[in-house]
């Protein structure tokens, strides 16, 4: 399987250009936050008058007589203006998202067509939503939209994200983001063994976020929770430009990006550095992190652009421990001895590094092909020990667009192939009163895992669209157990390979314009999540774990999206109906102070997911010169009915197996709402307000112990304004948790409740008081 995929990258990677007629100007126009080209664009040249359309791929062709400004609009974007200095010109045009539209509605995905002719749920944030908060913690953003959860162990790290319920469902999950696949500007953040560390992600630098919720993604592989796609901003104003961005707040909060750019028809580079710090409001809970980023996009034609992207990142996060139900109602500022005791912390540093090739063969046949590489060292002191590792991934991404026409029917299809290998050694120890203890695990392991993959679309009359796909998963590793040699007799081997039966996951849609602003849909596909290598053994006694099986889903949906109202009014509406066979969950072994001494891996049972995800956005004003230019309302809704199905575990390790079907589901509120609202002034003020609601969640299996609901509410103000002579500022202040409220940023789930009157260690607070924020950011192009 690895040596098909790379025999084929070759073939795709073929590099060849056309030399553009010396009397035409040619380009591309693409979305600037998804960087897919965009249709229907209207471009005008201002000198003769002449105008052109994009065409499904982006590209456009006018004539030329001479230096001129071309002007671009697309409903749904900001209008954008190109200084033309000489014919043969070759132009990249990004176009931005207007704030006035829910931003889901107009975007492109990886297949190049509109998300409301995608018959499926997808959730995209835009800058503007990115930066409603401070724009450094992801939850902020994220968790303001419909059927997604994000929660942070630490103050910015230790993430783990679910969709439509998946991700959650034992003490394992508290640490490790699993259940979905992330990529970070193309490069995959999950490994081959599919976990995800979010830890080295710079969210404050993020353009857009794109999350495909549920097991439809068959373009990406059978993952069951979906795919989360983050995108660095990227600058698309020609000429060069020099950032200094720089934000303070209470308990220590420190944010500083420093940002080179260079824009022209040719190239677009950017190289920025990005310091963080936090003393935090918790104690022994500071942060910080150092980023250092490039990235580059090189056009050596209008038929073919390469992109590169490199990036640094070390991240240092403190560990204070979890507060019991008591100390987190009386809103203490304390943690757990042992954790303290330790120095409990997490320390991540990593290096990233894709290259991308993408070339336009003719109007029928488009290529991508992606090679990257993935190296990084983690140390992590915990209550009971330390556990440190290290581990390279590396692997290729290779994709071929089609634009064909059989018969009367036209299709557009994404086929491909994707290679990821993760290689990993990893050892763990004990650790008492931060004095470094024996040797308790020592594991090697090597994991490959590949997906072949095909997703076609057929234009039906009475604008119909019918969507098939499949992929096909492969997954094999290989574990060296090092604990198990002559000086360890006793120990346990736990080495060993284990290869998979390969695994096809198919997709079908139905999809329905009933105008070209308005959609509705259905659709059925099915996802696959395997044991990872980790899980197959158990580290601490080096037992084998081989009787786990593969998790199965299939999804049900049906939704609408649109605009209606001239524009001024969006949505999205989705039900689904999500089955989960053979759920993998942890199984705990406890201390006999009810800490975490270590877990292995079960299949539990069945999981039934149904649900309701609703989003809208109004503009009730629209009007760039008036005095009050944008005014903006939005809300989103989400509804959970989430049960377990013959689902059987021992999670308080007692020895007593315990039967949970028709329990509710942990880790998820039956209801979340949220509120907001985004206005500006013609003078340069902005303002933004967020309400969020969540309901009691229930935290253990047996259902007897919830974690209470609450709301927060925040808010920011600003004033951004162009002081001439190239110089751009933007001030703002802003305040979290303006009504105090008792939140938590994270809750662990099924730890040790062994009786109705347990009180377990298991929330992670927010800030007990309103925390505010200020900053400046100042551009300046020479």
């Amino acid at each position: 399987m690895k040596h098909s995929l790379l025999l084929a990258l070759p073939a795709v990677l073929v590099l060849a250009g056309r030399v553009p007629a010396q009397s035409r100007i040619t380009g591309t126009v693409f979305d600037e936050s998804e960087n897919a080209r965009l249709d229907a664009v209207i471009v005008v040249d201002s000198s003769s008058n002449a105008t052109a359309r994009t065409d499904s791929n982006g590209r456009f062709t006018l004539p030329c007589t001479g230096p001129t400004t071309l002007t671009f609009e697309r409903f749904g974007y900001e209008p954008a203006r190109r200084v033309v200095t000489s014919c043969g010109a070759v132009l990249q045009v990004a176009l931005n998202p207007k704030v006035a539209l829910l931003s889901a509605i107009d975007v492109v995905a990886p297949a190049e067509r509109p998300t409301i002719e995608r018959p499926q749920a997808i959730t995209t944030l835009a800058p503007q939503e990115l930066q409603r908060g401070s724009g450094i913690f992801l939850r902020e953003a994220i968790n303001f939209t419909p059927g997604i959860r994000m929660q942070s162990r630490t103050m910015s790290g230790g993430h783990t994200i679910t969709i439509r319920g998946y991700g959650t469902g034992d003490d394992s999950k508290n640490f490790i983001g699993s259940g979905y696949k992330a990529y970070y500007n193309g490069i995959p953040v999950t490994d081959a063994e599919g976990q995800t560390i979010l830890d080295d992600v710079d969210f404050a630098s993020l353009g857009s976020v794109r999350v495909i919720r549920g097991p439809a993604s068959s373009i990406y592989g059978g993952g069951i929770g979906g795919v989360v796609e983050l995108n660095t901003a990227l600058p698309h104003e020609l000429g060069t430009a020099i950032t200094q961005e720089a934000m303070g707040g209470d308990d220590g909060l420190l944010r500083s990006t420093t940002r080179f750019s260079h824009v022209s028809d040719a190239a677009t580079t950017m190289l920025s550095y990005g310091h963080q710090a936090y003393d935090s409001y918790r104690i022994h809970s500071a942060s910080k992190k150092d980023f250092a980023t490039f990235l580059g996009e090189f056009r050596p034609s209008a038929t073919q652009a390469i992109s590169t992207f490199v990036s640094y990142a070390n991240s240092r996060e403190q560990r204070a421990g979890q507060l019991n139900m008591t100390e987190f109602l009386q809103k203490q500022n304390t943690g757990e001895d042992r954790y303290l005791n330790n120095d409990a912390h997490q320390d991540i540093e990593s290096f990233r590094a894709g290259v991308t090739h993408r070339y336009q063969f003719n109007d029928h046949v488009a290529t991508a092909a992606t090679a990257f590489y993935t190296g990084g060292t983690r140390d992590e002191a915990y209550a009971v020990g330390l556990n440190t590792s290290s581990n390279q991934t590396f692997g290729a991404r290779a994709v071929v667009n089609t634009d064909v026409t059989v018969g009367n029917v036209p299709l557009r299809g994404v086929s491909g192939g994707e290679f990821e290998e993760t290689n990993s050694v990893a050892q763990g120890y004990g650790l008492t009163d931060n004095v470094l203890g024996a040797l308790r695990s020592d594991l090697s392991t090597s994991t490959m895992q590949s997906t072949l993959f095909t997703e076609w679309d057929a234009l039906l009359p009475a604008d119909f669209t019918l969507t098939a796909g499949l992929s096909v998963n492969f997954i094999e590793y290989a574990i060296t157990d090092r604990m198990a040699n002559s000086g360890n007799p006793e120990h346990l081997d736990g080495s060993g390979r284990k290869t998979f039966d390969p695994v096809v996951t198919p997709r079908l849609a139905l999809l329905k314009l009933l105008d070209p602003n308005v959609s509705v849909y259905a659709g059925v596909s099915q996802g696959y999540s395997p044991p990872t290598a980790t899980d197959a053994i158990i580290p601490f006694t080096g037992e084998p774990n081989e009787a786990l099986t593969p998790e199965r889903a299939t999804q049900y949906e049906v939704g609408t999206k649109g605009s209606l109202l001239g524009g001024r009014l969006s949505y999205e509406l989705a039900l689904f109906d999500l089955k989960v066979t053979d759920k993998l969950t942890a199984q705990p072994v406890f201390d006999t102070d009810g800490n975490v001494l270590y877990s292995y891996t079960v299949n539990a049972g069945d999981q039934d997911d149904r649900g309701l995800e609703f989003a809208a956005a109004y503009t009730l004003v629209n009007d760039p010169t008036g005095f009050v230019s944008m005014v903006r309302p939005f809300v989103s809704y989400t509804y959970s009915d989430f049960t377990y199905d013959d689902f059987q575990t021992d999670d308080n390790d007692d020895g007593v197996v315990s039967d949970y079907s028709d329990k509710k589901v942990v880790g998820v509120a039956d209801h979340v709402f949220n509120a907001g609202i985004d206005a500006a002034l013609q003078s340069g003020i902005h303002l933004n307000a967020t309400y969020h609601r969540t309901d009691d969640i229930p935290v253990s299996y047996d259902n007897l112990h919830w974690a209470p609901g609450f709301s927060v509410l925040n808010a920011k103000i600003g004033y951004a304004r162009d002081l001439g002579g190239g110089l751009h500022f933007d001030a703002f202040v802003g305040g979290q948790n303006l009504g105090e409220s008792l939140y938590y940023t994270q809750v662990f789930l099924n730890h040790k409740f062994d009786s109705p009157d347990a009180n377990p260690h298991v929330f992670v607070p927010g800030p007990y008081e309103a925390k505010f924020y200020g900053g400046l950011n100042v551009t300046y192009r020479p």
